[in-house]
């Protein structure tokens, strides 16, 4: 950690005015004296760096710098940056190599800060007392780099060795200089002391940072112990509570037909090109770790296919989805996760992989259709063990980035006065009834509702799964014998912001952060 403080002292002359006044007769003079008062201006500068003696190809170093306002004067700030790589003979080398940067700057909190020219201008008036973001997170030695290298080939007994070595004037034995200039003016200044006119804005105050998603939507729910689902109200979320007293578990969810939960996500780099998911609500969830966060859970705008939940390849279905081979697990958290194989066109592109966390799943199962939603809830998240489980308690949960629906997931839409016999008996929820729920009316493929594979497992047969049927009701198929909806889940890291939008369509909630 090291701190630099400079002072700068406003100076303001002031200039007198001595007025003489002469009469025929009587004369007088008088003198008043004008103090004008400056205030302090100064400025520390805070950076956070350890240089590293064996810096190495892929190391990453933690390097930021901020700015405090430790004056009385309003300020705006700006950084530039300068490289330079100098081998061990003080030859200078270039910033890159056949296309490839040497030294790679992974910048942090890009929305405070805008590139114009050869500065990085902090986006908003440095009040006193306030400190910027850092612009930069950390440096990486790009592993990708090529060195200056010459290799041999011999040939002993029949074995081919191949030796490479650098000429250690190269990128190795190198060394790495970063400069920062930190600049800062009075704040009503800058656009004429720096000469920047209008191509740099900077704001007047700063806006407000938008809170988790997770807390925007919680905070916005409707308590179900006073208002039931009417026409004027179904737009809103709703609390639920399972369990009692030190168990109790909140969860809120959008239920209905028509809830304004519509998001956009998957979405290319720039924003763009997105796909229309939905928001199942928000819960507590824990990433694998025992660390529990409040978290949105997002369900795809629609199926993307049909396929078995699990095809194992010795010919029979094993409803273990832990199991190495559930096929459902691997294409979610391979191909579809990663946009490869069957998935190029797709699958989950870099900006939903950045929002995902990890996440435990529950794989409670059953041998019944039968039962209220909630006594559902209870069973998915309890000890009863998949038909292919042999009584392993440990194959209760998974970890992973990519899942299915739970029956609860379904069915819970219809509580608090939506449907109580869809509620209160899944299994008899069927045409109109089924209607009422917005899970069901988008479990469709080309435009068709279709019957959709959930996450519980059957627990007195080893190839059955529980699927919500295109009729509305919760049912079981084989899961090796039958190709039914595909419908991933994920649960967002806790740290997405809901950045703009009223959640209806043609106003998608839209995303930031990961």
């Amino acid at each position: 950690m090291k701190q630099r403080k400079s002072v700068i002292a406003l100076l303001l002359v002031a200039i007198i005015g001595i007025v003489g006044l002469t009469f025929a007769y009587f004369a007088n003079s008088t003198e008043v004296e004008n103090i004008f008062t400056t205030k302090e201006y100064g400025t520390t500068y805070t950076e956070q760096f350890v240089s590293p003696d064996n810096w190495l190809p892929g190391d990453t170093t933690n390097k930021t710098i901020t700015a405090t306002n430790t004056g009385q004067v309003d300020q705006a700030v700006r950084i530039s940056l300068s490289q330079e790589w100098v081998s061990h003979n003080g030859d200078t080398l270039a910033l890159s190599k056949n296309g490839v940067t040497a030294a790679v700057l992974n910048l942090a909190n890009t929305s405070d800060w805008t590139k114009v020219g050869d500065y990085y201008y902090y986006n908003y008036k440095l009040a006193p007392g306030e400190t910027t973001t850092s612009f930069l997170e950390s440096v990486t030695f790009n592993k990708d780099i090529e060195l200056d290298d010459t290799c041999t080939e011999s040939v002993n007994n029949g074995v081919r060795t191949i030796s490479c070595n650098s000429s250690g004037d190269d990128y190795d034995n190198a060394t790495y200089t970063l400069t920062l200039t930190i600049e800062t003016v009075q704040y009503n200044k800058y656009a004429s002391a720096w000469g920047t006119g209008n191509s740099v804005a900077i704001a007047e105050e700063r806006p407000e940072p938008p809170v988790p998603g997770s807390e925007y939507l919680a905070t916005n729910a409707t308590n179900p112990a006073n208002t039931e689902y009417n026409a004027t109200t179904k737009g809103n979320m709703f609390t639920f509570t399972h369990g009692t007293g030190a168990n109790a578990v909140t969860e809120t969810r959008y239920i209905g037909d028509k809830p304004k939960n519509y998001v956009k996500f998957n979405c290319d780099d720039d924003g763009t090109n997105c796909e229309t998911w939905r928001i199942l609500g928000v819960f507590d969830v824990d990433d694998g770790t025992g660390n529990v966060e409040q978290r949105m859970k997002l369900v795809r705008g629609e199926i993307i296919k049909n396929d078995y939940w699990n095809k194992a390849s010795n010919g029979n279905g094993y409803n273990d989805w832990t199991a190495d081979n559930a096929t459902l697990k691997l294409f979610l958290n391979g191909d579809y996760y990663n946009r490869t194989g069957d998935a190029a066109t797709y699958g989950l592109k870099a900006s939903a992989r950045g929002m995902i966390g990890d996440a435990k799943y529950y794989l409670g199962g059953n041998n019944t259709t039968s039962g209220t939603t909630e006594e559902i809830y209870a069973w998915e998240r309890g000890t009863t063990v998949c038909g292919a489980c042999n009584s392993d308690t440990t194959k209760l949960t998974w970890t992973g980035k990519v899942a299915l629906m739970y029956p609860s997931d379904e069915y819970m839409v219809y509580g608090n006065g939506v449907n109580a016999t869809c509620y209160s008996s899944p299994s008899g929820c069927s045409g109109t009834k089924a209607q009422t729920g917005w899970v069901y009316n988008s479990n469709k493929l080309n435009g068709s509702i279709v019957t959709t594979w959930l996450l519980s497992p059957y627990s007195s047969r080893n190839d059955f799964a529980f699927n919500a049927y295109s009729g509305g009701s919760l049912n079981r198929n084989g899961i090796l014998y039958n190709s039914l909806g595909v419908r991933p889940v994920v649960y967002l890291k806790s740290n997405i912001k809901i950045a703009d939008g009223t959640g209806e369509v043609g106003s998608e909630y839209t995303l930031s952060g990961n």
